[in-house]
């Protein structure tokens, strides 16, 4: 058979079951009473779709179907990384307390040094704080970190007079600057309030030198901070009033080719010299101050700027050219509490001309000590003034208030945590919280009360002995805490920009993420029954004694109540030895009486072998000592000669002395020997 009668054939086919099954009777047809013959309609072979909206198979439930199974597998591919951030973020001990418990917080800050490397700028993040913060420390190992991820180098502004020394930078000032400051003595304050971001100022008159150059003075100091130099961005902020000249002079390096090496390659000669910038740019904008920048074509590490006139010189700032720059402004002995008697205007001037971004108030310290319940909502009151005042000088940045560390003070020979330190934390926690403000607990990131005691301890030591301060390699330590747990929200802030998680996208995770765990925890409760039965039974159960309450222990009864605790007053072996009848003055007792007196000595032949070699033991050692204090009495004797006078009573004493001897040991003695220490032996 060809093809096409076989096709023609299975059409026809076809055809003629379609057309028996439109004739044929639905029900059948009945042949008998139990036989019926039947044959499949159209609609039983091809079944029609349901295409009305209930229907279960609509094109459209099924696409919102698949999307909620991609959604879902999604979801749960990024549900491990969440809830590793989620734990930090709600248990590390090194964690940020956030407004809102919003670990996004962070995000604008992040995004200012993002664009920093972009648009060749410069940020700013000012840390002010009390003397921890003085040398530069912690400042230098956050500062360190920042700049290694996000670019950057040099210590960033610095006061035009400087008392304490940073340890990655020299900085000296000479000439007509006379140095006001806001956090010290009163008669070191000015008669106005124009302080600017340092909270104080030089008043210049005159002519003066301002020097500012990495410090070199240790080995391995490159090694730990590299980027304390290479300054290329080099600014002076000064005030609007009066006149001012500045010329700047810095080291530049210089490569002269001197011939050729051995493989043809250039033979390279470097040398340093100090030569002169060029002029700065002024930028005049601002209503109470001037600002004079350099940007240098090479970078530094050593400048040297030169001040004519007579005006305000607020700071001096030496940072990369782009980047990211920690300002280190330590207040020793100060609360933080003297930002609201800064201008205003000024300040915020200052904030705006170095580009700052991020504040850091690292204060609480000093105000420990003097902390009681009668005053604390007075600090509270206090510290939120002082966000305030920042915050409205500064709107554009975030700010970090860095709780005080642990503090002890000796009680009882002991050293114990300041009672009135916790009590501090929870409130400036309160506070900064309540103003839109991080809090980072230093007290908890240390491990909390005590720990200073261990920090002291360790070796080499990350405390000082006063219990309060860190040693250099203490703030380190703390800084580079500080520098992980900030790590953290950067790593979370990238981890939701790679998968381009939005805030929405974020809170529905989270929902997941809650409602995965809620399932995963559900029989949990069941499990742990069993666990707090045995606890409830009665304490009469003989299987249960070893479980009562630790007050129904006996072995467990306070100091007080146990027998072989009594006070040392009431102990038998321990009386005074003025009580204890052993213990008689050497003259009251019997058996120390001379030899002569002792009825009870008996000859040596009558007494047992043991005794006496015990008695000629005793008396040995006795005639040693006779025979060492006599040869000290003639030494005493030779160095000081005795007058005429003495002479005749001297005699009459050996005489005596002489006599008495003879009479109770049968011995003569030397009349040259003194008899003072001899008497006092022969009256014991």
């Amino acid at each position: 058979m060809t093809p096409k009668k076989a096709l023609i054939t299975i059409i026809s086919l076809f055809l003629v079951l379609g057309l028996m099954a439109i004739i044929f009777p639905s029900d059948g047809i009945h042949i008998s009473e139990s036989l019926t013959l039947r044959f499949p309609s159209l609609s039983e072979v091809f079944p029609v779709a349901d295409t009305t909206a209930n229907g279960k198979n609509d094109p459209e439930d099924e696409i919102r179907a698949m999307m909620e199974a991609t959604r879902q597998k999604q979801f749960a591919a990024f549900a491990d990384s969440l809830r590793f951030y989620q734990d930090f973020f709600d248990s590390g001990k090194t964690r940020f307390d956030l407004p809102n418990n919003d670990p996004t917080w962070f995000d604008r800050f992040f995004l200012h040094l993002q664009l920093a490397s972009i648009d060749s700028s410069v940020v700013h993040i000012v840390h002010y704080g009390d003397s921890q913060l003085e040398e530069d420390r912690i400042s230098s190992t956050i500062r360190e970190d920042l700049q290694e991820e996000f670019g950057g180098a040099g210590p960033g502004m610095l006061p035009p007079v400087l008392k304490i020394q940073p340890q990655t930078t020299v900085h000296w000032s000479r000439g007509a600057l006379e140095r006001y400051i806001l956090f010290g003595p009163k008669d070191e304050e000015a008669t106005h309030s124009r302080y600017g971001p340092l909270a104080q100022f030089a008043n210049l008159n005159g002519t003066a030198v301002i020097g500012i150059k990495r410090r070199l003075d240790r080995k391995d100091r490159t090694k730990v901070y590299p980027h304390a130099g290479g300054y290329a961005t080099i600014k002076v902020l000064a005030g609007k009033r009066g006149k001012l000249k500045v010329r700047m002079d810095y080291d530049r390096t210089f490569t002269t080719v001197v011939g050729l090496n051995p493989d043809s390659t250039e033979k390279i000669k470097t040398s340093v010299k100090m030569v002169e910038a060029e002029p700065p740019i002024v930028d005049s904008s601002y209503t109470k101050l001037n600002v004079y920048t350099w940007k240098l074509p090479d970078t530094t590490s050593s400048v040297k700027i030169t001040l004519t006139g007579n005006t305000e010189i607020y700071a001096v700032s030496a940072d990369g050219a782009y980047g990211v720059a920690v300002d280190n402004v330590a207040m020793r002995g100060s609360s933080g509490t003297i930002f609201h008697r800064i201008d205003s205007e000024l300040l915020a001037e200052s904030y705006k001309a170095m580009n700052a971004k991020l504040i850091m108030m690292e204060y609480g310290g000093n105000m420990v000590p003097s902390i009681s319940t009668s005053n604390i909502d007075y600090i509270k009151k206090l510290v939120t003034r002082q966000i305030l005042a920042i915050q409205k000088a500064n709107p554009d940045a975030d700010i970090i208030f860095i709780g005080p560390a642990d503090m002890e003070r000796q009680s009882d020979g002991r050293w114990k945590t300041y009672p009135a330190l916790r009590m501090t934390i929870n409130a400036l926690r309160e506070v900064a919280l309540e103003n839109g403000v991080a809090y980072w607990d230093m007290h908890r990131v240390m491990g909390g009360n005590g720990t200073m005691s261990k920090w002291v301890k360790r070796e080499p030591p990350l405390g000082f002995t006063d219990h309060i301060h860190f040693t250099r390699r203490g703030a380190t330590h703390m800084g580079d805490l500080f520098c992980s747990s900030l790590r953290m929200y950067y790593d979370f802030f990238k981890f939701r920009g790679r998968h381009n998680i939005s805030d929405k996208k974020l809170r529905d995770l989270r929902n997941f993420n809650d409602s995965v765990g809620t399932k995963k925890t559900a029989p949990a409760p069941t499990a742990k029954k069993p666990v707090a039965e045995p606890v409830k039974k009665p304490v009469t159960d003989p299987t249960q004694q070893v479980r009562k309450p630790v007050a129904e222990q006996p072995v467990r009864k306070p100091i007080a109540e146990q027998p072989v605790r009594k006070p040392v007053a009431e102990q038998p072996v321990r009386k005074p030895a003025a009580e204890q009848p052993v213990r008689k003055p050497i003259a009251e007792q019997p058996v120390r009486k001379p030899v002569a007196e002792q009825p009870t000595r008996k000859p040596t032949a009558e007494q047992p072998a043991k005794k006496t070699t015990v008695r000629k033991k005793r008396q040995k050692r006795d005639d040693d000592t006779q025979k060492k204090r006599r040869k000290q009495d003639i030494n005493r004797t030779q160095k000081t000669p005795t007058t005429t006078g003495d002479q005749p009573k001297r005699k009459v004493r050996r005489k005596k002395l002489d006599d008495k001897q003879k009479s109770e040991f049968g011995t003569t003695l030397s009349k040259k020997q003194p008899t003072t220490s001899t008497t006092r032996r022969e009256k014991r």
